[in-house]
């Protein structure tokens, strides 16, 4: 009798809660270090993910998205906000 295997389980930026991968959105960097949100899970690169639109502020303000991508991220917040928007109201 064989184990099924663990879902992957990853840490929100925001609010540090560990969930697992398909509950959380993915975030991406675009070519000009702007993370945008990645609604396939699938994009090329290192991903960083978040709970929803109310971590994201959290996530801001502990500076997070620096560490979480090991560079200088450009942020521009109201476009992070409305894509996650868009996305639950989808």
């Amino acid at each position: 009798m064989s184990e099924e295997p663990r879902p992957p389980v990853r840490t929100c930026l925001g609010c540090g809660k560990k969930q697992t991968k398909a509950l959380l959105r993915r975030l991406v960097l675009d070519e000009k270090n702007q993370p945008l949100l990645d609604r396939s899970q699938g994009a090329p690169g290192r991903g960083a993910y978040l709970c929803g639109p109310g971590c994201l502020q959290a996530a801001v303000k502990r500076k997070a998205f620096q560490r979480a991508f090991k560079k200088n991220v450009a942020l521009d917040v109201t476009n992070l906000e409305a894509a996650f928007l868009r996305q639950t109201n989808d």
